[in-house]
């Protein structure tokens, strides 16, 4: 929990003194392997690598998410959704995470990742009536400028790919009656 909070305070508010957050959108990410036992033996590690230099240099939080699911649709709740997980530069306090097992080439995410995500989108949005946003980390850098992104360090920034058009459009039409909201568009 201290990590937490060190990175809550250097990258979001220098007051912060918990781990909770308010969700107000869901994020959906793949994790670049083929294996949720892999995956969860990374996240459980409390310090990021230092071979993931632009992350490290942030801070020595480790990356996280609250939600795992496997290639075969299986859900797996890592940590509450109202915990702050280090998933996505500038939204980490308002967003929950969602890690998808697979990447773009060796390990495509499946179909039933996608009806699990939308089932999860769902469920999320049930419990948390102030979720107004549904993106894919590949458009974070659109969320730049809306009043929910928050990041101290004007360099701190990534370029992601996950999880890619594709799987948000496939997700995002079987959630569109919830109305939530994409990325910013400029």
């Amino acid at each position: 929990m201290a990590r937490t909070i060190a990175y809550r305070r250097a990258h979001q508010d220098p007051a912060a003194s918990g781990v909770e957050i308010e969700p107000r959108m869901i994020i959906l990410h793949h994790t670049g392997g083929g294996s949720a036992d892999a995956t969860w033996r990374y996240f459980d590690r409390p310090t990021i690598e230092s071979a993931r230099k632009t992350i490290a240099d942030a801070g020595d939080l480790n990356v996280s998410s609250q939600f795992l699911v496997d290639r075969d649709g299986t859900i797996f709740r890592l940590m509450p959704e109202t915990s702050m997980a280090r998933h996505c530069v500038g939204l980490n306090h308002v967003a929950i995470g969602v890690e998808n097992v697979g990447d773009l080439d060796q390990h495509p995410l499946t179909d039933a990742q996608v009806e699990a995500d939308a089932a999860l989108v769902r469920h999320l949005k049930a419990r948390f009536p102030a979720i107004t946003h549904l993106i894919g980390h590949h458009e974070y850098l659109a969320m730049e400028g809306h009043p929910y992104f928050l990041e101290r360090d004007p360099k701190y920034r990534t370029r992601k790919a996950d999880p890619g058009p594709a799987f948000m459009t496939k997700v995002r039409a079987r959630v569109a009656d919830l109305g939530l909201e994409g990325p910013l568009v400029r």
